[in-house]
This record gives C-alpha cells, structure tokens and sequence, in this order.
C-alpha cells in the first residue's frame, strides 16, 4: 500500500476564478471556531463569559476553550485533573486542533461536587473551562447548528486591492454555483498522517489484524524519525515489548493497543473490540468518506456540474440535494448506482461485504449526506498588510456553515492551494 497524496484523497475544486494562494493556520489564532448552538448562541472563544441555554437539571454543561490540542485530548485532561470516568463527558462535536476553539461540554455526575464548590476552574495554556452550569439535559453528538468562522489568511502575494477584488469574485461564484462541493476534508483521514481510511477499508474487508497493523506500524514522512522507528520496528518485527520501549509516552491509543495485545495474545480482532467505541468507528467512518469523495468527483467530472440539480438515485429535502454514503443499510439506484459501482469494482469491493453484522458494530451502517454547503454570512472582514511578514497581504474571512461541513473545503476554493 502506497502512501496517499492529500490531494487524492479531497474532491476538486470548482470554482474558476483565480486563486488568491497564501496559507490558513500560521498561528492559532488565524482559525477561530465557534459553536452555533440552540437559539442561534454563538460560542466565541475570544469571551470570558457565557449564558448557556436550559432548565437547571443534573448535568454539568460547560463551555470548552481549546487551542493546540485535539478535542478527545483536551476532554481526556479534563477527566484526569477532575478525577472522571471519560465516557461521563459528552460533546455535540470535534473542532479543530490548530485553532482557538470554543465548545459546548456536558459532564454526568457530578452534581455534587459542584454544589460544594470543589470543581476548580481548568486554566492551562491548551485548555479553560468556563460559565459551569447545572443543566436539566444531556448533549448528544449532532447537537448544534454547526459554527461560526474567523479565518486569517497570510503570505497572500497580491496587493491589497487584487486581494479583496479575486476574493469578492470567488465568494460571487460560490453563490452562483449554490455553494461547493461538500466533500470531507483532510482532517477525517489525518493531516499529518492520513491512514483511517486505509484501515477502515481493512475493517470492511474482515481484516482486523492488518487494519491494526496499519494504524501501528504504516511510516510516514511527515511523522518525526522517532516515531517513525517506533513504526518500522512494529511494521516489521511484530514485537510489542520492543515497540512499547519505542513509542513515545504521548502516543497514548498506540501504547494502549500495544499492551492489549499483550494481554489478548496477539487476537488482533479482541483486541479492536476492546478499543473505545467512537474510536473504533472513526476508521469505517473515514472509509466511507473516502467513497463518498470519490462520487462527488466522478458526479462533477462525467455527470452534472450543477449542484442545484439532483441525477437519478439522488433525493431532495427541504430544497437540498442528498446522496447516499454507502453502508449496511444503503440501497442505491439509478445514476448513484452506476457511480457507486464503479468506485467499488476499482477498489476491489463488492457491495455485499455492507451486509457483514459486524459492519453496524464498527460504524458501517450508511446515511445520507448533502452534496453541497452554501456558507451563511460570508464576507470579508478586513484586507491589510501581513503583520508577521510585511512584503504579503493579509485577509480576514468570516462565514458559518452548518454540522458536518468542512470549512478547509470552502477555503481550498478562496486559495486553491
């Protein structure tokens, strides 16, 4: 298996104006999220403050200030210095790891503590817990509207005035065309390292010794010559004592399959069931993201470049275009099916491999999912000289798209990066 390149992984872009270029996430503070919660609140991470909506209940809701860190990293801190059960935390969704964040938190049990004052507020550099509340209801994932966007975008080498105009085109053509393609961005497969999908195809397949091989042991370049040793002595030798003296200590999922494979004797299989289950379903998940990439491609490239149209197989709701992401449950027809059979004769699947039972255990049961995203409030909020390199521009964007989106898949139109 060869490494992936990013691109092939991404849906094209397809807008035909000119990209401004530069580069997203120089500083943290380039890419602000904020959550769009109920009663449209818009959770911004640049506030101290916060009035989070519900009746007074049992659960601890909070808001979650991150930055530089993976959200299931910062949730994993907040369990540790507070002293809880992991799976008590629950969050509507993931955000960004090179960002400033803010986010909404539910914890369970902890009433107590929190009535007699002893919950001290988290305030490290990589994360704050602020505005802790008692609420009468969980949060489930999928509980939000989706989230709100401040992006700066540096080293653009075009005066201020070319700056503004190309952008104010794109922005015209993205709503023209009815929005842009809403594929999934790099982050579902790994940035640095993009392999879920690799070993969620594993997974589909029944192969559950390989797909963990995969996620041990597959070296990348971009990882640092430590790690990839570590890697390469598992890739070839299959020694976990070895790997385990390896692996750095903060490579926490990797050193905690090393030794599960200990202690279960090296049954790939139990061991994977015995991993956390949204960790276990990020794999498939990715997989089928990958597919649906692909039917978006081959939809613009040989079938319809107008996203406002739906082909056969497809179906509308409330005024948007869906198409199936292939799982258990999928029945394809049509245009979708013609498409779909295709991708699958290329990657050597056959469609009934859905129909495994173990497939709903590790995440395969298939939905369906808009074809497009159409960014609410998109405008431009400042065009000024680079502050961090002076020779460049720099633009200040702001929008919000909806839960499921990828903001990354609207900026690869402004830049064409």
């Amino acid at each position: 298996m060869k490494n992936t390149d990013s691109s092939e992984l991404l849906t094209p872009v397809i807008t035909r104006s000119q990209g401004i270029g530069g580069k997203i996430k120089s500083y943290s503070e380039d890419f602000i999220v904020c959550e769009i919660i109920e009663n449209n609140i818009k959770l911004d991470p640049r506030e101290e403050e916060f009035e989070l909506p519900g009746k007074p209940g049992l659960f601890l809701h909070l808001v979650l200030i991150k930055k530089d860190i993976d959200t299931s990293d910062a949730l994993d801190w907040i369990a540790k210095l507070w002293k809880l059960d992991r799976n008590d935390i629950s969050i509507a969704g993931s955000k960004d790891k090179k960002a400033l964040t803010a986010q909404r938190v539910c914890i369970w049990g902890l009433r107590e503590r929190f009535d007699r004052g002893e919950l001290e507020r988290i305030d490290l550099p990589t994360i704050k817990t602020l505005s802790l509340n008692l609420k009468l209801k969980g949060i489930r994932l999928g509980d939000l509207w989706g989230n709100a966007f401040d992006i700066s975008i540096r080293e653009i080498s075009k005066s201020l005035e070319e700056t503004r105009d190309q952008i104010e085109k794109l922005f015209e053509e993205v709503k023209e065309l009815g929005g842009v393609q809403n594929g999934f961005g790099i982050q579902r497969f790994g940035e640095l390292r993009p392999i879920t999908h690799h070993v969620g195809k594993k997974l589909v397949q029944g192969d559950f010794k390989q797909a963990l091989r995969l996620y041990l042991g597959k070296v990348f370049e971009g990882e640092s010559e430590e790690i990839q040793r570590a890697r390469k002595s598992f890739w070839e030798n299959e020694n976990c004592n070895e790997a385990l003296e390896l692996f750095p200590s903060f490579l926490s999922i990797e050193r905690k399959i090393l030794r599960l494979l200990l202690k279960n004797r090296m049954n790939y299989k139990q061991v994977f069931f015995a991993l956390p289950q949204q960790f276990r379903k990020l794999f498939v998940h990715a997989y089928q993201a990958q597919l649906f990439n692909k039917y978006l491609t081959i939809r613009w490239d040989e079938h319809s470049q107008n996203l406002q149209e739906s082909i056969t197989g497809e179906k509308i709701q409330n005024n948007r275009i869906y198409a199936p992401i292939i799982g258990r449950k999928t029945v394809l027809t049509g245009d979708v099916q013609r498409i779909y059979e295709g991708i699958l004769n290329d990657e050597r699947i056959d469609f009934s491999i859905f129909q495994n039972p173990e497939i709903q255990k590790i995440g395969g049961v298939g939905t369906f999912r808009s074809i497009s995203f159409l960014p609410r409030n998109l405008h431009i909020k400042s065009i000024e000289q680079d502050d961090a390199n002076i020779s460049k521009t720099k633009a200040e964007i702001s929008f919000e798209i909806q839960k499921g989106s990828y903001a990354t898949e609207l900026l690869r139109e402004i830049t064409k990066n």
